[in-house]
C-alpha cells in the first residue's frame, strides 16, 4: 500500500474502501449484509475503557447484583467456592517453631484486620471477590489502625477517580514513563487525596496488557440480563391480564330470572339490563360479566409463558454466563448427566482456583509481607531467613463423586503417585496441623488407655497403623 491507502486504511470505515483493497481474509471485510462493527481502530485498552464508559459499566452491573437472581446467584457461587472460610496462609522459612508463631500472630490479627474493625480476613477475601466481578476491580491501602498497628483499608472502584492534569495520569491513576502506576488518587466527600503506589494493592484479573483500570467481569452479560427483566416484566403482565377474568355468564335475554341461582335476595333484575357483576361476586368470587342479548365476550386462551418464551430466556443466560462459570452450574444442572456432569464440574474449579491465584498473588502474599514485616520491626516477631516466603490453603477442591475421588487419592498416596501434604491441600488443610493433630490426638489414646487400664483395642482400631501402649505399671501400696 502507497501512503494515501494506508491512511484510508487506518481512518476510513470497511464500507467506504474501494473494493480493490478488500482483503483476502473475509472477516475484514465490509458488507452491505452485516452492521458495522462498533469501535475505533485497535489501540491501548485504557482508551477503550475511558472513564464515563467504566462508571456505566459499573452502575449498570450493581443494579443487576441487586435485582437479577442469575446474576446474584454467578457472583455468589464465585465467592464462595473461591474463597470459602478463608484462604489460609503457611510460613514456609526453615525455622519451624517461627512458623507456628508467625502463623498464631497473622490469625489473631485477621480477625479484625480492617480498619473499621468490621471485617475479618476471611470476610475481606469474599469482599474482593464479588467486587471483581461487579465493579472489574478493588483497591486495598495498607495502612495503620489508630494503635499504629497494620491494617487495611477497602476501596471500592468509584472511590478511584480524576487524578491531576498530568498527561501520564489516567482515571485517578498516575502512571510514569514506562507505564507504572506512581499513585492513586482517593476521591472523598469533599475532598481527594493521593496514595503512593507502594501502599495501595490493585487487586483485578488482567486481560489487556495495556489496560489501567478493569471493566467488570460480567460486562458482557449485561444487555443480555437487562434484556430478559424487561421481557419477564412484559410476560408477568400479561399473563395477568389474561387471568384477570375468570368466566363469563352468558343468557337468553341478557339478564337473571328471579328462580336463577344466581339471584340476589332482596334485589330484583331490571328487564333488558345485565347482571351487576358486584353482586355475583359476593357469591361466587372473583369476577363475572352478564352480557345482554346479541352480546358475546370471548376470554383469551391463556398460553403463558410459551416454552418457546421460556427457552429463548435459557438462551439468553447461557450466553451470560459464558465467560464467568458454566450455565448448568450456576442455574440449571438437570439436563446433563454422567461425564456431562463432571465436565461441567471441572471447568468451574479450573475457574474457582484462576480466582484463587489471583487472590493469593496480588492481594494474600504482599499482605504477609506487610504484616509480618510489621510485626518483626516493632519487635513482636524476630527476623529469620525467609520470613516471607508462604504458601496457601485453598478450601476443598470442588467435586462431584467425594467417594470415588477420595478411594483414589488413598491409592494414590498409598503407591508413592501423591504426597500426603498434595492429599490434605486439596482438601482445604495443612499437612503440618494435622500431623500435630494426630500426634496429639494419638498420645491421648494412649494415655487415656493406660489411666483407666483398658485395652487400647476398645478405643481405637487403627487400620493404617498400630498404637503401642505403655505397659501399666502397678504402683505398691503407701509408695
Amino acid at each position: 500500500m502507497n501512503g494515501l491507502q494506508q491512511w484510508a486504511a487506518r481512518w476510513l470505515p470497511p464500507a467506504l474502501l474501494p473494493k480493490a483493497w478488500s482483503s483476502v481474509y473475509e472477516s475484514a471485510n465490509a458488507s452491505p449484509r452485516r452492521g458495522a462493527v462498533p469501535g475505533a481502530v485497535p489501540r491501548d485498552a485504557k482508551h477503550d475503557l475511558t472513564p464515563h464508559i467504566h462508571r456505566e459499566l459499573v452502575r449498570r452491573s450493581r443494579y443487576l447484583v441487586k435485582n437479577s437472581g442469575f446474576v446474584r446467584e454467578m457472583v455468589n457461587n464465585m465467592a464462595i467456592y473461591s474463597t470459602g472460610d478463608g484462604i489460609r496462609p503457611q510460613a514456609q522459612s526453615d525455622e519451624v517453631p517461627w512458623n507456628r508463631q508467625a502463623e498464631s500472630y497473622f490469625r489473631a490479627w485477621s480477625t479484625r484486620c480492617e480498619i473499621t474493625g468490621r471485617f475479618s480476613f476471611e470476610e475481606v477475601q469474599s469482599l474482593l471477590c464479588r467486587g471483581m466481578d461487579v465493579d472489574g476491580e478493588y483497591f486495598i491501602h495498607l495502612t495503620r489502625n489508630r494503635l499504629g498497628i497494620a491494617a487495611l483499608q477497602l476501596i471500592e472502584s468509584h472511590r478511584i477517580g480524576e487524578g491531576n492534569t498530568s498527561m501520564q495520569s489516567f482515571h485517578g491513576i498516575t502512571l510514569d514513563a514506562w507505564g507504572a502506576p506512581v499513585s492513586y488518587r482517593v476521591l472523598e466527600d469533599q475532598s481527594a487525596r493521593e496514595l503512593p503506589a507502594r501502599s495501595v494493592l490493585h487487586v483485578f484479573e488482567p486481560e489487556q496488557a495495556t489496560s489501567v483500570r478493569n471493566a467488570p467481569t460480567i460486562q458482557h452479560s449485561i444487555n443480555h440480563i437487562l434484556d430478559e427483566m424487561e421481557l419477564l416484566a412484559l410476560e408477568k403482565h400479561a399473563v395477568k391480564d389474561n387471568c384477570d377474568v375468570t368466566r363469563v355468564l352468558k343468557t337468553e335475554s341478557g339478564d337473571l330470572g328471579d328462580d336463577s341461582d344466581f339471584a340476589i335476595e332482596g334485589q330484583e333484575a331490571e328487564s333488558g339490563e345485565g347482571t351487576n357483576p358486584a353482586s355475583l361476586q359476593q357469591i361466587t368470587g372473583g369476577k363475572l360479566v352478564a352480557l345482554k342479548t346479541n352480546e358475546s365476550l370471548d376470554s383469551f386462551e391463556p398460553k403463558r409463558p410459551s416454552p418457546t418464551f421460556t427457552g429463548f430466556l435459557e438462551h439468553l443466560r447461557r450466553d451470560a454466563a459464558l465467560g464467568v462459570l458454566p450455565y448448568e452450574f450456576a442455574a440449571d444442572s438437570s439436563k446433563v448427566g454422567g461425564a456431562g456432569v463432571r465436565l461441567v464440574v471441572a471447568k468451574a474449579d479450573r475457574r474457582f482456583s484462576y480466582r484463587q491465584m489471583i487472590l493469593i498473588q496480588r492481594f494474600i502474599k504482599p499482605v504477609w509481607f506487610y504484616v509480618i514485616g510489621d510485626a518483626i520491626d516493632r519487635g513482636e516477631l524476630p527476623a529469620v531467613q525467609g520470613w516471607w516466603k508462604i504458601s496457601c490453603v485453598t478450601p476443598r477442591k470442588l467435586s462431584v463423586d467425594a467417594g470415588r475421588e477420595a478411594q483414589q487419592n488413598r491409592s494414590d498416596v498409598e503407591m508413592g503417585l501423591k504426597t500426603i501434604s498434595d492429599h490434605y491441600e486439596e482438601l482445604g488443610a495443612d499437612f503440618g496441623e494435622e500431623l500435630e493433630r494426630r500426634a496429639r490426638d494419638a498420645k491421648m489414646i494412649l494415655e487415656t488407655a493406660t489411666k483407666y487400664g483398658v485395652p487400647l483395642e476398645m478405643l481405637w482400631k487403627p487400620s493404617g497403623g498400630t498404637l503401642i501402649a505403655p505397659p501399666v505399671v502397678d504402683t505398691p501400696t503407701g509408695a
